[in-house]
């Protein structure tokens, strides 16, 4: 996991993910070893409000633990100038380092992530003590800001369980830190925390890890047992106390025989690759069928890094299934070689595709379609 030990460094992953993930928020000082600077600052901040244009709740004001309505973003350099903390959504949709720096983790988590920027103010604080209900690391970019965490009041909670909804812990936070450009802070999901800036502006990045959940795994099990008829089926009458007592106990034998006759666990996580999104979508014009080969053979094409590839062998006749970036691409008439190859490398040439191949593979009838077929599917780029 090399993204995140650089993200974590000088804390050794091990003793993360064994003392801290999902359990204990950590502050972990950069000591001079790393910074953000690459990844976003006051001229990427600028850059974002005056050539993008955001709409409400994508760009937002808080203050005093309210965050305000979309009225105050008429006049966003009034709301700052009155100490309200400016949010900004889904930077990596906005950024290309933070897009490829977000894909580096989700390729290593295994799951969706999203990063928010927030500007504040000299001590002033935009939100109440609130705790999300995803992982979060916050990266400190320039500033320096006082944070305080502390014990969850609900274990684990989902999406619709908002702290909004339940009061926050009486008792003192376990932990209070100061950060300083470079620093991290992890945040377990469900711990309470609020943050105020130091005597200077504060920028700051909110990496937030959509962890999956055993919810989330059965609500998928329903949707694929909704297209058999017999869950869909009505229950009996209610007509007596014990009416639908077989009926549900059946439904229960059914449901352990559904399961046993299945891998779900490897069904859930092909579910789960195939919602993944690449970081670059578009190679125009390409991918309209264009240009495909402008050196012939000697044409250099890419595979996008940071994706999760999941490989099906259909049949014994050299057919194959692509699983990756949200695209299912069925191949026929390749070889184990040839697929074994083609997501080992970043970088490879029509010649090196033609060593995959038997000798009786054909460049223009054979491979040039092979080949146009995965550029014009976006699952490998030219050049």
């Amino acid at each position: 996991m090399r993204s995140l030990a650089n993200l974590l460094q000088p804390y050794n992953v091990k003793d993360f993910l064994a003392r801290n993930w999902t359990n204990k928020a950590v502050a972990i000082p950069s000591e001079g070893k790393k910074n953000f600077a690459h990844l976003f600052s006051w001229e990427k901040l600028n850059y974002i409000l005056n050539f993008h244009e955001l709409k409400y709740p994508d760009i937002r004001l808080a203050v005093a633990g309210k965050v305000l309505d979309e009225s105050a973003n008429e006049n966003i350099i009034k709301s700052c100038r009155s100490g309200a903390t400016l949010i900004i959504n889904e930077v990596h949709k906005l950024i290309p380092e933070i897009a490829q720096f977000a894909a580096e983790l989700k390729s290593e988590f295994g799951y969706a992530n999203q990063v928010n920027a927030y500007c504040s103010w000299p001590e002033k604080q935009g939100f109440s003590s609130h705790y999300d209900t995803h992982e979060v690391f916050i990266l400190q970019v320039d500033g320096i800001k006082q944070w305080y965490v502390f014990e969850d009041t609900i274990k684990y909670p989902l999406k619709e369980q908002k702290s909004s909804s339940f009061p926050p812990p009486e008792t003192a936070a376990y932990l209070s830190c100061t950060l300083h450009p470079g620093d991290v802070l992890y945040i377990p999901r469900g711990h309470w925390h609020y943050a105020v800036a130091a005597e200077e502006p504060s920028l700051h990045l909110t990496l937030g890890i959509h962890c999956k959940t055993g919810i989330d795994f059965l609500e998928w099990l329903v949707s694929e047992l909704r297209e058999q008829s017999e869950w869909r089926q009505s229950l009996p009458l209610r007509t007596k106390e014990d009416s639908i007592n077989v009926s549900v106990n059946n439904l229960i034998s059914e449901l352990h025989r559904y399961a046993n006759s299945k891998n779900l666990a490897d069904e859930y996580s092909n579910y789960l690759d195939s919602l993944g999104k690449p970081v670059a979508k578009y190679s125009l014009p390409q991918q309209a069928g264009f240009n495909i080969f402008p050196c012939g053979m000697q044409t250099k094409f890419r595979i996008p890094k940071f994706q999760r590839v999941r490989i099906h062998e259909l049949s014994d006749s050299g057919e194959y299934k692509i699983v990756v970036a949200g695209k299912e691409v069925s191949l026929r008439g390749v070889t184990a070689k040839f697929m074994d190859n083609l997501f080992s490398t970043e970088f490879f040439t029509g010649e090196d595709v033609m060593d995959w191949l038997p000798n009786n593979y054909d460049w223009e009838i054979d491979v040039v379609p092979l080949l146009s077929q995965l550029v014009v599917d976006g699952i490998i780029f030219v050049g």
